[in-house]
């Protein structure tokens, strides 16, 4: 066998001519020449996704053929670029092999026009001596390997069948070992009962003189009489009056006592003092009641102005101050802010250190 080779061709379909090397092989080569076709229209390489490429060919001077669409790499038909490697039937028989062509064919059966012969050269082999020319078809090596992997596939269900047996079989096995320990378990448990009941001393057993004597007592049984006189202190209707009282209270009370403790308000934007403005639209400055937590939110710009910079309404202010350190909106190192909420509802800015915009994120607990 030859060693790989490559040869570059190129199709212009405006010309409908192949621009291609002259090919030559020797009888019997097999994997030894790769086609490395580019089909080229308007000067670009035309895409060839939708197309199945075929290489097919009639074996000179004779009635026999080659047709192949097996041993092609399409991996680049979107640039329309495709290699194809000789099978060993295309170089069985020395001569000029003039009808070469590649058939290039939508799922339709739609090919694509323009597509030129080709010509190749097989010399003969002194050693491969006298070879009949045989047709060779790609579908019946497809076939093939389908029948190599049905058969691998057999094999293989055919072990995991053995294997399976063999599982069961110790499974079995194991059962059987178990069911034997469990059976000695149960003749011991039964002789141990009996050993019992064989202990068992009649004289010792209550008397029925006994029983009947205490079924016979009035004095400690519950008597329809009494059952009437109890069934009169409460009917099924009060009790269920009763309990649905207490229910009602008891939903009462717990909706007073959480409900003001989880209950959430609407973000509401306030109303800016004057030195004070929206920064940014996508953060404005907002505030809500979470249960009794209140929450304060927002980038809020200014000149140089301290001091109020909203006041909250009643029912959002805390009981007394609480001050907190605000994030100033800059990138210098150091720049803070101090910010009180009054319990006359003042925001304010107390101090800052810099001529720099604020940024609020202040939770904190009004009760």
């Amino acid at each position: 066998m030859s060693n790989l080779r490559k040869i570059n061709a190129t199709l212009d379909l405006n010309r409908k001519s192949w621009s291609i090397e002259r090919i030559e092989a020797i009888q019997g080569d097999i994997d030894s020449l790769t086609i490395a076709a580019r089909i080229v229209l308007d000067g670009k390489g035309m895409d060839l996704t939708d197309y199945t490429p075929t290489f097919a060919v009639v074996l000179p001077g004779t009635s026999e053929y080659v047709i192949d669409d097996l041993h092609f790499d399409i991996s680049r038909l979107s640039e329309g670029y495709f290699e194809y490697t000789f099978v060993k039937e295309a170089f069985s028989v020395p001569g000029v092999y003039d009808t070469a062509r590649f058939i290039l064919q939508k799922k339709d059966k739609t090919e694509l026009s323009g597509m030129p012969r080709f010509t190749y050269y097989v010399e003969k082999d002194p050693l491969q001596g006298k070879v009949i020319a045989e047709s060779y078809i790609s579908d019946f090596e497809r076939l093939e390997q389908m029948i190599h992997d049905v058969e691998t596939e057999i094999a293989g269900l055919h072990d995991e069948v053995t294997s399976e047996s063999m599982r069961l079989d110790t499974e079995i096995a194991e059962l059987d070992a178990k069911i034997d320990t469990e059976t000695s378990k149960l003749q011991t448990e039964a002789n141990n009962l009996q050993t019992q009941f064989d202990s068992f001393n009649p004289s010792q057993f209550a008397q029925q003189t006994d029983l009947n004597a205490h079924v016979n007592n009035a004095d400690i049984h519950v008597t329809s009489a009494d059952k009437t006189n109890w069934n009169a202190k409460e009917t099924t209707v009060g009790a269920q009056a009763k309990a649905d009282e207490a229910l009602d209270g008891a939903k009462t009370d717990a909706a007073s006592l959480y409900e003001p403790k989880i209950a959430k308000t609407a973000w509401t934007a306030p109303v800016l003092n004057s030195g004070f403005s929206i920064l940014d639209s996508r953060f404005p400055p907002l505030y809500r009641l979470k249960g009794s937590t209140l929450q304060i939110k927002g980038a809020v710009g200014r000149t140089t102005a301290t001091g109020a910079i909203f006041t909250l309404p009643v029912g959002f202010r805390p009981a007394e101050r609480h001050g907190f350190a605000a994030a100033m909106v800059t990138g210098a190192a150091g720049a803070v802010a101090t910010v009180y909420v009054h319990d006359d509802g003042r925001v304010e800015l107390v101090s800052a250190s810099g001529n720099y915009n604020l940024w609020l994120e202040i939770t904190l607990d009004i009760d």
